[in-house]
């Protein structure tokens, strides 16, 4: 399902349909190492997190705003918590630098923000910057050499002492490395990890420059020394320029490109050919559409160029969603945009809502849809697919998508009781247009299922579901504001400390996505219109101060929750603040 961050010409996603293999057995030696390396810790288990984590940018080009000028959002989705992530900084050096934005405490830099020319945001690639290699060793239970090109290398060694606040050892770790990076042992399985993060990241150097960048090129050749972690930076200027590159260093793997295999780790023959040019990074500058959005989807149609830069792209919902948006409003305003992060509507739903009900249609006509499925039907038709607060439907959808899930997937391998992996959504759009799919048919029962059957027969479940967690469809347990929160805890988990229960505008992969615990979401908040004054708003969920009996300490988070923004306060010097702004005052002294 193709939204690509660089555009491609296209005026709507698109659905590339390929026919899944009916299901078969799992590779046994594939699966064994797969998940030595899940227990090592290198892949974290995304799908247990409810499918929340995102982030989304875009920017507008001077000639669809209402004002003239260029205008950037952005608004990185981490996890959250009090204190927050991140820090509220306006760094002024007069003649050095003017900048302002958000830092991370105790960096140099602003990472995502604003100067009097420039604006910039930034959401993760997802891009493969990482390979695993298969390691044949000396010795599995005391190794110091590993087989490469036909000799023994010497691993690399490094014991670790871990200690108590005294000074006393805990505890005593070897760590092995490889040429490639870290070694990790399980029984006789050894795998090494080669990624980009683990080589230099260029982050002081590139966030350094930036800070004085006075245009979009300029700010684009700043960042080129960035190697990690990839990111699509988006950046605006107040000349009407806007731009968006996938950012960082790309490996070229060996063979055909492709990364999706653990690599025999015995010869240089699977060790990295290079890196990416600059010139290749995905991107555009000023494209004709006159806009630019990220939201962690595949940055590049495979139709316009096939080239290997990953295969584990989210799925690129909030990515239709925004572009959506974005093409239906040809006099862009700065609150516009600020309404569009909190926007309830869900191209996930626009896209699953008419296959349900279309199945559920056609199973009526067929004299075949039972009294409880034509409830769940007629219920969910009377959703218009918004996770706004007051709405009493998205829970049924929740629902019916969850209860797809189990009946879609069922040939898959679990571990206890649970699925080993679970394929993304945009594998079921593909098998919607292929109603007798082998992977509709349940193995558990003796009839042979086909689309419609699995589509109604979740909706069914959905209803059961729903109506034992949240009582009658007409008894308001099924409010939304009732059922989904944002759950802030405090960084130490200290429970007195956390703000909980938030009711929120959004819903699974929408703009402002909520799913999960509630506890990922919209750590930043930023619209940028750089006029030939540049004006910003903002906020985020927290506060400046981290002493929880500070009235600073989550003041932000009433206004975060409905989606409103403050406007910031640019001055150019000191004396511009006005004294009705000013808490305190502190004055360092080099020496003193």
């Amino acid at each position: 399902l193709q939204e690509p961050l660089e555009p491609n010409g296209q005026t709507e996603a698109r659905l590339d349909v390929v026919r899944l293999p009916p299901p078969g057995e799992s590779d046994a030696a594939v699966r064994v190492t797969a998940r030595a390396i899940r227990r090592a810790g290198f892949l974290s288990d995304r799908f247990d997190q409810g499918g929340a984590h995102a982030s989304n940018n875009w920017a507008v080009s001077p000639w669809r705003t209402a004002n003239g000028y260029a205008i950037l959002a952005g608004d990185p989705h981490l996890d959250l918590t009090l204190p927050s992530t991140w820090y509220e900084t306006h760094l002024l050096v007069p003649d050095e630098q003017d900048v302002y934005g958000v830092t991370f405490p105790g960096a140099p830099d602003i990472v995502i923000g604003f100067n009097r020319d420039v604006a910039w945001s930034f959401t993760n690639t997802g891009a493969d910057v990482m390979d695993f290699y298969e390691e044949i060793l000396d010795n599995a239970a005391a190794p110091t050499a590993y087989r490469f090109d036909g000799a023994w290398r010497p691993l690399e060694r490094r014991i670790e002492e871990y200690r108590d606040s005294r000074g006393n050892v805990l505890a005593v770790d070897t760590l092995y490395r490889t040429h490639r990076g870290p070694l990790m042992i399980d029984g006789d399985t050894a795998i090494s990890l080669r990624w980009t993060v683990l080589e230099g990241s260029g982050v002081v150097t590139s966030f350094g420059r930036i800070r004085s960048a006075k245009s979009v090129v300029e700010w684009l050749r700043a960042m080129e020394s960035l190697r990690a972690p990839a990111q699509n930076g988006l950046v605006a200027d107040r000349a009407g320029s806007i731009a968006i590159r996938s950012i960082g260093h790309y490996p070229i793997h060996p063979d055909d490109g492709n990364g999706q295999v653990i690599r025999d780790g015995t010869t240089s023959r699977s060790d990295w050919l290079g890196y990416w040019a600059v010139d290749d990074y995905p991107g555009a500058i000023n494209p004709p559409q006159g806009y630019l959005a990220s939201a962690n989807q595949e940055p590049i149609d495979p139709r316009v160029n096939d080239r290997y830069l990953g295969d584990d792209w989210w799925v690129p919902w909030r990515a239709m969603q925004i572009n959506k948006l974005l093409r239906t409003d040809s006099s862009v305003t700065p609150d516009a945009m600020r309404r569009y992060q909190t926007h309830p509507g869900s191209a996930r739903a626009d896209w699953f809502v008419p296959a349900l009900l279309e199945a559920a249609a056609r199973r009526d006509s067929a004299g075949r849809l039972g009294p409880e499925e034509r409830e769940a039907a007629e219920l969910l038709a009377e959703w218009d697919r918004r996770y706004t607060k007051e709405n009493e439907r998205a829970v049924l959808f929740e629902y019916a998508m969850s209860m797809l899930q189990n009946l879609l997937w069922d040939e898959l391998e679990k571990e206890d009781g649970r699925r080993v992996d679970t394929p993304r959504e945009t594998m079921i759009a593909m098998l919607l247009r292929d109603p007798e799919s082998e992977w509709w048919d349940r193995r558990s029962t003796d009839a042979t299922e086909q689309r419609d059957d699995i589509l109604v027969a979740a909706l069914a479940a959905a209803l059961e579901r729903a109506v034992q967690a949240h009582g009658n469809p007409t008894g308001g347990g099924w409010r939304w504001e009732g059922i989904r929160h944002m759950n802030i805890p405090h960084i130490a988990r200290f429970p007195g400390l956390a703000v909980t229960g938030i009711p929120v505008q959004g819903g699974r992969e929408t703009l402002n996505p909520s799913s999960g615990a509630g506890m990922h979401g919209a750590s930043w908040r930023m619209v940028v219109e750089l006029g030939s004054e540049v004006r910003a708003w903002s906020t985020y969920p927290g506060g400046q101060s981290g002493n929880p009996v500070s009235s600073r300490y989550a003041d932000r988070l009433e206004k975060w929750a409905v989606g409103e923004l403050d406007e910031v306060l640019f001055p150019r010097a000191a004396s511009e603040i006005p004294e009705s702004r000013v808490l305190s005052v502190l004055t360092l002294e080099p020496g003193a």
